[in-house]
């Protein structure tokens, strides 16, 4: 079995970061980040042409296409649909002129709206240019189905341009996206559903030949053990008999921490089943945190897998 770590993430080129709405995986994003700018590499965050960034509320700034610093090391940037076209084209025609006569002229902006897979293939080039301007780039992808589209356009223009340089360019793109120093993070928590789709997520991509270095999943919010076979079994009977309030209160206690616990192991379980690797388990963090401290609190987390601590991941 594969055991993938934090420390294989991070030496990598690009990390996209992936997972069901809600898992968190925009947290792990940013906190994959901070770990990568705390160890000295150059790097960026980045969104995809998102209405409403999720990095603001943790960075405080709204990230636009240009990037911008929010700490020593570490830009980021939001991969706007109009700025990374103009960018696209000034890739493929030499003349700035003519880059504007294009975008200035309707009929080509209605075809390039109803064209499928336009808008993905033109944020994912600005992608990999972004890849060759810094020592690591992070992604906070869309959830996992939009992902998976996202990526699986350059199959399709290259399936759709036999010659030319929109071929030329998909092809470059799945170089990088199947490239050893590629890697996708998937972020799930234990619950059937949100399993079920890492699972099939996963073993998609892999079918689709768009997942480079062995992909790494994070369980979100998981439960360590700490219950013994006995302790659950004396819980269990204490809870069917008739108990004071705060007797009560301590076993229903006892008893979700069971469940919590539980439901963990069997997410686990079905994770290493599935894809022949083990996840890495993160706990939950304290209740009433704000996003960045929340980011701070996972970013420790990870952080004590290669060695940094809570000081190196400082806000000030």
């Amino acid at each position: 079995m594969s055991v993938q770590s934090t420390e294989g993430v991070l030496a990598g080129r690009l990390v996209m970061v992936t997972g069901k709405g809600g898992t968190g995986k925009t947290t792990f994003a940013a906190a994959l980040a901070l770990l990568s700018a705390a160890r000295g590499r150059r790097t960026l965050l980045c969104e995809i042409d998102n209405q409403r960034p999720s990095l603001t509320p943790i960075f405080g700034s709204e990230p636009r296409f240009g990037p911008q610093q929010v700490r020593p090391g570490l830009d980021m940037c939001n991969i706007e649909w109009e700025p990374a076209l103009e960018s696209f084209l000034e890739g493929l025609v030499p003349s700035r002129r003519i880059v504007k006569l294009i975008l200035g002229n309707p009929i080509v902006s209605k075809f390039l709206d109803v064209t499928p897979g336009s808008q993905e293939l033109v944020e994912l080039s600005a992608l990999g240019q972004y890849v060759d301007q810094y020592d690591m780039v992070i992604v906070d992808m869309p959830a996992s189905g939009h992902a998976f589209s996202l990526l699986d356009i350059t199959r399709s223009a290259m399936g759709l341009f036999r010659s030319g340089p929109v071929r030329r360019r998909a092809s470059e793109l799945r170089e990088l996206l199947t490239a050893e120093t590629t890697r996708v993070a998937f972020v799930a928590l234990p619950e059937e559903m949100v399993v079920n789709e890492t699972l099939e997520t996963i073993q998609r991509m892999r079918s689709f030949e768009l997942i480079g270095g062995e992909p790494v999943v994070y369980l979100n919010r998981a439960t360590l053990p700490t219950l013994t076979d006995g302790e659950r079994e004396l819980v269990a009977r204490l809870g069917e008999l008739e108990l004071d309030p705060a007797e009560a209160e301590f076993v229903r206690a006892g008893r979700w921490e069971d469940v919590l616990e539980q439901s963990t192991a069997h997410s686990r379980e079905r994770l290493q089943q599935g894809l022949d690797l083990e996840p890495v388990l993160v706990g939950p963090v304290a209740p009433g945190r704000s996003a960045r401290e929340v980011v701070q609190d996972v970013a420790v987390s990870l952080g004590r897998e290669v060695g940094l601590t809570r000081r190196d991941l400082s806000w000030t």
